[in-house]
């Protein structure tokens, strides 16, 4: 398998997507879809590239291997189910996966827990 075709592999299968909804989403066959994973088809378009970042709501630059890290790369595994569970379902406005918060969302989150904690032990 490719680097590009794991990364769209990847991002598929997080974002619970077939590699045959995916295709019919951007407009090329499943086949082809599979054949980029399998690193058969290797230069996709731009267009490709836009439409699956678009679809699966990935940056651009996630499938030329330039990931950016966000603030909840730094959240250890280990603690991510506590930081999901006590502090972003309590303190953000939706719940939601930590994939899913951008890093304003997860500092708005954390910066309401931690008033909450000050608050908590003045008082």
């Amino acid at each position: 398998m490719s680097e590009l075709g794991d990364r769209i592999r990847r991002a598929r299968q997080h974002r619970k997507i077939t590699g045959a909804q995916l295709a019919t989403s951007i407009g090329v066959s499943a086949t082809y879809i599979s054949e980029l994973e399998r690193g058969v088809k290797k230069n996709p378009s731009m267009q490709v590239i836009a439409g699956m970042a678009e679809v699966m709501s990935y940056p651009i630059d996630y499938f030329f291997g330039v990931e950016e890290k966000k603030l909840r790369d730094y959240i250890p595994d280990d603690l991510s189910g506590y930081v999901r569970e006590r502090i972003v379902a309590k303190y953000c406005a939706e719940q939601r996966d930590l994939h899913e918060l951008d890093d304003a969302e997860m500092m708005g989150a954390l910066v309401e827990y931690l008033r909450a904690m000050k608050n908590r032990s003045e008082g």
